[in-house]
């Protein structure tokens, strides 16, 4: 029993040594198939800048057209509407609703703010203003 105990300990014993200089040796990011490790420079975004460039709300794949769409479609079902109207100046949108028949002037304002809100969740980039017109 003594012997198996000491062929264990020589194997175990191996087996460390084989795995700790298999780890060394190769400290200079050159890999062992000649291709050497480079580092993405430090962009403040560790390597992700412009890496999802086709999402929506990423500046490169947005435009006032498509926001203006976007905008008009994101407060249409807002019970309410009847239509709207969004121009731009810069970082501002300006919005108009056109209310639906029937709706109480106390009613308007809660709406305003409904549509306000929706917009500026869903577009942050802009400043929002919101008005209506019978």
């Amino acid at each position: 029993m003594l012997k198996h105990w000491k062929t264990i300990k020589h194997v175990a014993a191996i087996l460390c040594i084989l795995m700790i200089v298999s780890g060394c040796g190769n400290n200079d990011a050159t890999k062992s198939n000649g291709v050497k490790a480079e580092s993405i420079g430090n962009n403040g975004m560790r390597g992700m800048a412009n890496n999802h460039s086709h999402l929506p709300g990423h500046h490169a794949v947005t435009d006032y057209d498509r926001d203006n769409a976007s905008m008009k479609q994101a407060i249409k079902n807002l019970p309410g509407v009847s239509d709207s109207n969004v121009t731009f100046n810069g970082a501002d949108a300006y919005v108009t609703i056109k209310l639906a028949p029937g709706l109480q002037a106390r009613e308007i304002p809660t709406l305003e703010q409904q549509a306000a809100t929706v917009l500026r969740f869903n577009f942050p980039r802009y400043t929002i203003h919101v008005t209506s017109m019978k």
